[in-house]
């Protein structure tokens, strides 16, 4: 079953790069199977995913797909979020930001996670240490993860 789950998400990744690369410049939505509900966004660098499937997600939804929480934070650093957590999955950590809807992740989680992976404007003196190299918006949540955009992607697909 779980030989399943990897190659279901290898050709997940793979459909997504394929259409990239096969949309004209500057188009970077894809839609999932021709479905309307469901689209991508992919930044050029592939630090970035934010997939719009029409979702809300709790901690609950992560935990079932096998992420452990390790650390809740404060929300004060992280406007208009409900929930966050530090843990690990698949031995990657990543940072999961809970926000209301995927709107709100998108306003006010977007800023915050660019900053993290250290390609925001960052509004002190020192830059913070990056530890996580990529994020991914899905649904309302923002994912900040250790590696890349993949690493975020297979945990999404055990959402499902």
């Amino acid at each position: 079953m779980r030989y399943r789950s990897v190659i279901s998400v290898c050709l997940v990744v793979l459909a997504l790069a394929s259409f990239s690369a096969c949309g004209s410049e500057g188009s970077d939505v894809v839609s999932d199977q021709g479905d309307t509900s469901s689209s991508a966004l992919a930044d050029d660098e592939g630090t970035a995913l934010i997939l719009d499937n029409g979702r809300n997600y709790s901690i609950e939804n992560f935990e079932a797909a096998g992420y452990k929480k390790v650390t809740q934070f404060v929300l004060e650093t992280l406007p208009e979020a409900i929930d966050a957590w530090y843990g690990f999955f698949n031995q990657k950590d990543f940072e999961i930001r809970i926000y209301p809807s995927h709107q709100v992740a998108l306003d006010a989680g977007v800023e915050p996670a660019e900053v993290a992976i250290g390609k925001g404007a960052v509004p002190w003196q020192k830059r913070p240490p990056v530890r996580f190299d990529a994020y991914m918006v899905v649904g309302n949540v923002v994912m900040l993860c250790e590696l890349e955009v993949a690493s975020c992607e297979v945990l999404v697909a055990q959402l499902e």
